[in-house]
């Protein structure tokens, strides 16, 4: 601390600016019977230097030397906000200095309204006046400060604000602003970046330790507290920066929260270098009061401007998805909708915007029921089900009345137990459908496949078995030969289920075949004790041959075991080309049978395997033979034959 230093604490500094030497010796005599300290600049930039870099109370100004008065002006509003400043004017040389500006910025004022003595007696009894009416410096200060704090629109603006009034005056040494963190629960003071001060700001105040009782009091209770006299060692410790802040002469010191209803943002914190009374008091908590709600507002923009930004990006990621999203109300009308839902639909923006979800949605097939029996849709059951989000198939249906399988992902929209709406994610799974459908199918013939060894090797089993007993009681070579046959065929049978189950075709090497040739050799592998085979006309026809035989085998095969009358009478089977009524040959052929017939109830569904394995007088081999009829690309259907039997048609596409 320099002895003037010493020597002016507590004495207001009054800087005089001018550029003749004469106003500002006339200036200091003047000055020099009022209990301040007079310090001196000649010009502008001196001026600056010792606003920057001392306490100064009140401002002089020789409106008559000085060179851009406005200019100053301006400065010292701008960066002392709140420092009164009058005008001299000496009435001896108007040629010398004057303002050579065209004129003052818009709001700040030129010399003209400046209050201007050119008495300096009159000059030192309004300085001494202004520094002693506290009250008017008081509310100058806090002026100032709020409409600054309205303006501010960052954390510094905010603190600069706050710091550089409080510091403009000799009453106050220090003021800062500290953040309460609380993740790290502490306080920590923002470091001024555009005017650094010589105060160790680089710490951090923990809260909830008992280290720091003041600001934890402050704080907690949103209340705010001075404390006067820094005699013992425990009331400095107790104080922020308590140290450093009597070694500068402080004796009091003011902490206000920095605080609303809803939230805490730290504290202001002020140190005076003598008492500080109500008027200071309640002026520290008007600012603080007002710096909070500065703080609130900053807050509430920066929270939607990142709500702003996350909605943007929502509704980019929204736009760019591409499954349909879309939004409804609590009424369930559409109140967002993307461009890939309107790809989808086939609708406009304009046209589904408002509309009831029902509109495109059908309800899933286990739309569930209420307690009355009227049947709720998933997205209504939604928000009385306690859950927040839910999955379900639904149809989707297009402007043009395409019927597309969905996938839907909903999601409860509400807050405060509210609800809202529902955000949903819909997923075209015709594929997927697709997918489901040919792997069922591919697990039934599976299933099936079981069924179908067993059931297609009995006949050439049976036959194999015959002819073997005959060959041990004759030795013959051909019923040996028979055997063999028969063997072959079971081989062939087996390689034909295999093929099939691997690559799910029935019809993989086809060739020309005639019809005549076929049913006859499939006629040696079944046996037909008491039946005949007619072939009535031949047709030839593309196929795989070892398929091919299957499928009369098993008609054949068919007709014996559960077409036979009930008084075992002769069964006569016919093979031929199909005709139209004129006898004009079709692209197809037929097998017929004389036997009791399949029910008219029944011929629709035959070729199912559920029903031919699990219905009497049917038989698994009726599956087999739609499978290979379809495989090879024929259509096949049962109808009764002129003689009351069974007949099946296949119809299919011969070479020219």
């Amino acid at each position: 601390m320099t002895a003037d230093d010493r020597y002016s604490r507590g004495r207001p500094r009054v800087l005089c600016v001018s550029e003749a030497l004469e106003t500002r010796t006339t200036l200091t005599r003047a000055l020099a019977e009022a209990t301040v300290t007079v310090v001196l600049a000649s010009t502008e930039e001196a001026a600056i230097e010792r606003l920057e870099h001392e306490r100064v109370g009140v401002v002089v100004l020789d409106v008559e030397t000085v060179s851009r008065v406005s200019s100053l002006l301006e400065t010292v509003e701008t960066r002392w906000p709140g420092t009164p400043v009058f005008g001299y004017r000496s009435g001896v040389d108007d040629s010398v200095g004057g303002d050579h500006d065209d004129g003052p910025p818009e709001g700040v004022a030129d010399a003209t309204d400046l209050p201007t003595f050119e008495d300096p007696g009159a000059l030192t009894s309004a300085v001494v006046a202004h520094l002693e009416d506290d009250a008017a410096q008081v509310a100058l200060v806090t002026n100032r400060v709020k409409r600054r704090l309205s303006d501010a629109r960052t954390a510094s603006e905010i603190e600069r604000s706050i710091r550089e009034p409080f510091t403009t005056r000799d009453r106050y040494l220090f003021a800062w602003v500290g953040e309460y963190d609380p993740g790290e629960r502490a306080i920590i003071p923002w470091i001024p970046t555009e005017t650094p001060v010589d105060w160790p700001l680089q710490r951090t105040f923990s809260i909830g330790d008992g280290t720091h009782p003041l600001l934890e009091y402050v704080l907690r209770s949103r209340t705010s507290t001075v404390r006067h006299g820094f005699d013992e060692a425990s009331t400095v410790t107790a104080i922020p920066f308590g140290e450093v802040a009597v070694d500068r002469g402080a004796t009091s010191v003011a902490v206000a929260p920095l605080a609303t209803e809803d939230d805490r943002y730290g504290v202001l914190v002020a140190y005076a270098d003598g008492p500080l009374n109500d008027r200071e008091r309640e002026a520290i908590d008007s600012m603080a009061e007002t710096a909070s709600y500065a703080l609130e507002s900053i807050a509430i923009r920066g929270q939607l401007s990142q709500q702003t930004q996350s909605l943007r990006r929502y509704e980019r990621l929204v736009e760019t998805a591409g499954d349909g999203m879309y939004v409804v109300d609590a009424d369930g009308h559409f109140t967002t909708i993307n461009d890939a839902l309107v790809e989808m639909t086939g609708h406009t923006r304009e046209g589904l915007l408002g509309e009831h979800h029902s509109l495109l949605f059908e309800g899933p097939d286990d739309e569930r029921k209420d307690q009355d029996g009227a049947s709720r849709h998933p997205l209504e059951r939604l928000p009385d089900s306690g859950e927040t989000a839910t999955t379900f198939e639904t149809i989707l249906e297009t402007k043009a009345g395409e019927r597309i399988p969905c996938e839907t992902q909903a999601a409860v929209v509400g807050d405060d137990d509210t609800f809202r709406g529902t955000v949903g994610v819909v997923r075209d799974v015709s594929d997927r459908k697709r997918r489901e459908r040919k792997l069922r199918e591919q697990n039934e013939r599976l299933d099936a496949f079981a069924q179908i060894v067993s059931h297609d090797l009995r006949n050439p089993l049976g036959v194999a078995q015959g002819y073997l007993s005959l060959a041990e009681e004759t030795g013959s070579p051909e019923d040996f030969t028979q055997v063999r046959d028969g063997l072959e065929r079971m081989e062939a049978i087996i390689a034909d289920v295999l093929a099939v189950a691997r690559e799910g075709e029935w019809a993989s090497d086809l060739e020309s075949i005639d019809l005549e040739a076929a049913a006859r050799e499939a006629w040696e592998n079944v046996t037909a004790e008491n039946a005949t085979l007619i072939v009535e006309s031949s047709v030839t026809l593309e196929a795989d041959r070892s398929p091919m035989l299957r499928l009369l085998e098993n008609l054949f095969r068919n007709a014996i075991e559960h077409g036979s009358a009930e008084d075992s009478s002769p069964l006569t089977i016919r093979v031929g080309r199909l005709e139209r009524g004129d006898s004009t040959p079709l692209d197809g052929f037929y097998v017929a049978d004389d036997g009791h017939g399949i029910p008219e109830s029944m011929r629709n569904e035959v070729f199912d395997s559920s029903v031919s394995t699990g219905s009497e007088g049917i038989g698994l081999g009726l599956w087999v033979v739609r499978e290979v009829a379809h495989g090879h690309g024929w259509s096949v259907s049962t109808v009764e034959s002129e003689e009351g039997g069974a007949r099946f048609e296949f119809e299919f596409a011969v070479e020219a």
